[in-house]
């Protein structure tokens, strides 16, 4: 089989188990409660959350691993755009590998443009951009009207996208959590919920029916 057969081939099994566009108040649920509950149910389906690491061991991979995991144990397909190529898979498992559409990137240009193409194609359920280990100087080159643009692209479908940053970046996020807590190395061997007890978790900024929501305040994790 060519390549170009097996890409039509997950295309039509993506298709076949993903539903038709929902209402834009529509959620995905993470898999971790603390986060569900902080953004009204998880993630938008047809939106963008931005998760904000601003350390550099802050928590942020467990709670991408942990969403990973919650999406295939259900049998929905994910896609991980990995900006710097710093994924580690055996850490995830065998089950969400099975049901992830890895893209390794080196660069953030590249990571957007990844993006871009599976945004408009809008099968996955889920689609996850990591960039947070790129270089600062790669993401200064990302226009914010780029973001605006895949706004557009991603509203008419049921996919729900994660940004994940060192910094905040994506102006036009539906909501925008931030981990400012630098965690130990021993952290690595914690599972999830643990590194978001230990993690401080805040919400600062929330879509809701009547505009933005800018207090922040803490998601207690447990």
């Amino acid at each position: 089989m060519s390549p170009s057969d097996k890409i039509i081939q997950l295309r039509s099994l993506i298709a076949r188990q993903t539903a038709a566009p929902v209402a834009r108040n529509a959620r995905a649920e993470t898999g971790l409660a603390s986060v569900d509950e902080a953004l009204d149910g998880g993630l938008w389906k047809g939106g963008m959350v931005e998760l904000v690491g601003a350390a550099r061991s802050s928590g942020s991979a467990a709670l991408v691993r942990t969403l990973l995991k919650h999406f295939a144990t259900q049998g929905r397909w994910s896609a991980l755009i990995d900006g710097q190529d710093c994924f580690d898979p055996q850490l995830a498992g065998a089950r969400v590998l099975s049901s992830l559409l890895w893209i390794r990137c080196r660069e953030a240009d590249q990571a957007m443009r990844s993006a871009d193409l599976l945004l408009r194609d809008g099968n996955l359920p889920l689609v996850v951009l990591d960039l947070h280990g790129n270089p600062e100087a790669q993401l200064r080159k990302i226009a914010s009207t780029t973001w605006y643009r895949l706004q557009r692209v991603i509203e008419p479908t049921a996919v729900a996208l994660l940004v994940v940053t060192p910094r905040p970046l994506v102006p036009c996020a539906d909501a925008r959590l931030e981990l400012h807590q630098s965690l130990p190395l021993s952290a690595l061997e914690w599972n999830p919920g643990e590194v978001l007890c230990r993690s401080s978790l805040r919400v600062t900024r929330k879509r809701s029916a009547s505009g933005f929501d800018g207090q922040a305040f803490a998601a207690e994790a447990g």
